[in-house]
């Protein structure tokens, strides 16, 4: 007679907590990734320049930013999503290092955002998709996707290229791994890589954005918007749960505000709480709204990662909480000390075994519903999500 497997010694929790900032641990802990082909922590560089960073250097270079479920080449059949965009940009950083800093400038629908990035970009005008582009004639032309590697058209390419996910880089050392887990990190080392040098940053290598504001002491921004309301809605019960649960925990009074896409109908949501309903506020506006918050706590989209984005003239900005179900903390996550993560036990296996439920190691579409609860995230108590933004905060 056969007894079927025991998986209980997987560490896997019904819900877990993840604080932001670089990743260092044990090999015994590590997720599931590639070594990098050198010893970046001990201060060892790829081989040496590439012509990939000849070519961008002499005649400039061009970033398209395409929607993840175009196939490779030709330009964007509809705009890039704000989070892909956002967490994409550490790609610009990485050409900008390696080629002087050259002026730039973007074409797309989110120029009034961009005019608050934290690099040199000017606004040139409005175009399908979005692209950042220096000067020149005949630039070097790269095609990024969240969920691939970086494809420059005209270079010659592994095959694998065009259908691979990019990796966890890890560098080992020292008895403990450093695991470049987030996709900034992923598309910044890809860069270095493919142009052949090292580059500067370490850490957070995604662009902020910034706000004139100051922190309002006791003010919670809830972002209830999302481009998955079916898969990825904490819901606004649930934030409104939360916000209760934060009042108690609080040692000052709190007001909270609601970031959302539904039609506000005039109503008030909870009268118990110092709460105000804000629809269909634009990117460039959440910016100085984050910047006024202590705390934002928010669906996986791009407005809660902008929010971790969003820095204030002393540099600092909210502590920020994602709350993920179907994808990966570790995946899609701004790498910000300021960024933290709350994962059920189906986005904790995604991270661990680094794969999305649209692209994974069967190539094939992977159904939560066999999850269950797992992979709800309404599951998530708002109480445990109140305890653990208590740590975050200090209180």
């Amino acid at each position: 007679m056969t007894t079927a497997p025991d998986f209980s010694g997987w560490d896997v929790r019904p819900v877990r907590c993840w604080r932001g900032g670089p990743l260092r641990v044990p090999p015994s802990s590590v997720p599931m990734g590639q070594r990098l082909p050198y010893r970046r922590r001990a201060g060892e560089s790829p081989p040496g320049p590439t012509p990939l960073l000849a070519k961008a250097t002499m005649d400039g270079w061009r970033v398209d930013f395409l929607v993840r479920s175009e196939t490779p080449g030709g330009p964007p059949a509809e705009p890039v999503h704000l989070g892909d965009l956002l967490l994409s940009l550490s790609l610009v950083r990485a050409l900008s290092e390696a080629t002087g800093s050259p002026p730039l400038s973007y074409h797309g629908d989110r120029g009034a955002l961009m005019s608050r990035c934290d690099l040199p970009i000017a606004v040139a005008g409005t175009a399908p998709g979005s692209s950042i582009t220096t000067a020149g004639s005949d630039v070097a032309r790269v095609e990024v996707r969240p969920v691939r590697p970086p494809v420059w058209p005209g270079h010659e390419h592994h095959p694998d290229r065009l259908s691979t996910a990019m990796p966890i880089w890890l560098d080992p050392g020292d008895g403990l791994v450093d695991v470049h887990a987030c996709l900034p990190s992923r598309l910044y080392l890809q860069a270095e890589q493919d142009l052949g040098v090292r580059l500067p940053a370490d850490g957070m290598v995604a662009p902020t954005f910034g706000t004139r504001e100051s922190a309002e002491p006791g003010h919670v921004v809830f972002v209830a918007t999302t481009s998955s309301p079916d898969g990825k809605d904490f819901g606004h019960d649930g934030f409104i749960d939360l916000a209760r649960e934060l009042t108690k925990r609080s040692p000052m009074d709190l007001r909270f505000t609601l970031v959302t896409n539904d039609l506000d109908d005039g109503s008030a949501p909870a009268a118990d709480l110092r709460l105000r309903v804000a629809s269909g506020i634009a990117a460039e506006d959440c910016v100085d709204l984050f910047g006024t918050a202590d705390l934002v706590v928010g669906n996986d989209t791009g407005l809660t990662h902008l929010a971790a984005l969003t820095a204030r003239a002393d540099h600092g900005g909210p502590e920020v909480i994602g709350l993920y179900n179907i994808f990966s903390p570790l995946k899609w996550n701004t790498g910000s000390p300021r960024h933290h993560a709350i994962a059920t036990a189906f986005s904790q296996m995604v991270a661990l075994s680094d794969v999305d439920i649209y692209v994974n190691q069967y190539g094939s579409y992977i159904d939560p519903a066999v999850w269950a609860d797992g992979a709800l995230v309404d599951s998530v108590p708002p109480a445990t999500v109140a305890a653990f933004a208590a740590t975050c905060l200090g209180w």
